[in-house]
């Protein structure tokens, strides 16, 4: 059961690892599945959900990713993609984890009293 098309919205699961000889693989997932990112986590790939518009910016440039199999157990076909790419999308999401953790902290700051 692969995804044939794109559903309009936007994508909810990116998936980026490097593969046995050091090459970037990426992919996007339109859906979110515990059965995707459970196969994602077996191959040790970084998953990201939901993400911010800088970060969903560059994960769209991934190819689509196909879902071999059907029911909790799974594999996933994630092609091979730039390492430029994989790079660019890794900083985007390391830096709004840190905006992210910032807005947090300023936040309980100030409530806290």
């Amino acid at each position: 059961m692969g995804q044939k098309s794109e559903p309009p919205g936007f994508d909810l699961v990116y998936v980026l690892r490097l593969d046995h000889r050091g090459h970037p693989r990426g992919a996007r997932f339109n859906v979110l599945k515990d059965s995707i990112v459970s196969a994602a986590m077996d191959v040790g790939c970084r998953i990201l959900i939901r993400q911010p518009p800088e970060v969903s910016a560059l994960a769209r440039k991934l190819p689509l990713g196909y879902v071999l199999g059907t029911g909790k157990v799974v594999k996933l076909l994630i092609p091979r993609i730039g390492y430029d790419l994989y790079r660019q999308i890794l900083e985007a999401a390391r830096a709004a984890g840190i905006d992210e953790e910032t807005r947090i902290a300023a936040i309980i700051s100030t409530t806290v009293h």
